[in-house]
């Protein structure tokens, strides 16, 4: 069980910690907290593509999609966030915590938890459906979509875990959205 209390005491380790550390770390101690609540946060966004490209993305902030907005509240006000609509911000930890949704887009079977080298876990968004989303981002509101960030992160994921995503998924989810030809066009290519 992990306090708010003791969360306070790893501010100043936490504060020399390169930032993907830092953030890693700090999220893995909001998921121990709230998991003692029978809330289990989801990482999605920029910080699973940050985990997914290992470090190549940077991100600025920490996206959950979690039930418990109150307890996310109380926890990031009595840590010293700031609330500014939807984000709390810790200017001296120069940390950022959003929870965008209480709905994971995505499949909750698929979910991977990480533990960390401090013992602690993470729950993060699964690659396939990172993947989708960066597509998702980009193809009908672009007129370009492969010049576009997103399109390149998006592959990027799936040349990193090619071996290891889960195709039938990935291929089914890609075909719902219709940002299937892209990824086909990199199985094709992979396979050539």
């Amino acid at each position: 069980m992990i306090t708010v209390k003791e969360i306070k005491k790893t501010f100043p380790r936490l504060k020399q910690l390169p930032k993907f550390d830092r953030q890693l770390e700090f999220a893995s101690m909001v998921t121990e907290y709230m998991s003692e609540k029978n809330i289990y946060p989801i990482i999605v966004g920029g910080l699973a593509v940050e985990i997914y490209t290992r470090n190549d993305y940077q991100t600025h902030d920490i996206d959950f999609v979690s039930d418990g907005w109150k307890q996310f509240d109380e926890l990031l006000s009595q840590l010293h966030f700031t609330r500014a609509e939807r984000q709390w911000y810790h200017t001296d930890l120069e940390l950022a915590v959003e929870v965008p949704s209480n709905f994971l887009e995505g499949s909750d079977d698929l979910v991977v938890e990480l533990e960390l080298p401090n013992g602690k876990a993470l729950y993060v968004i699964s690659v396939e459906d990172m993947i989708i989303h960066r597509l998702e981002a980009i193809v009908f509101s672009t007129t370009y979509p492969k010049e576009d960030e997103d399109y390149e992160w998006a592959h990027r994921m799936f040349l990193i875990h090619q071996h290891d995503l889960d195709l039938e998924y990935l291929t089914r989810q890609a075909k719902l959205v219709k940002v299937w030809p892209y990824i086909e066009e990199w199985i094709n290519n992979e396979q050539s």
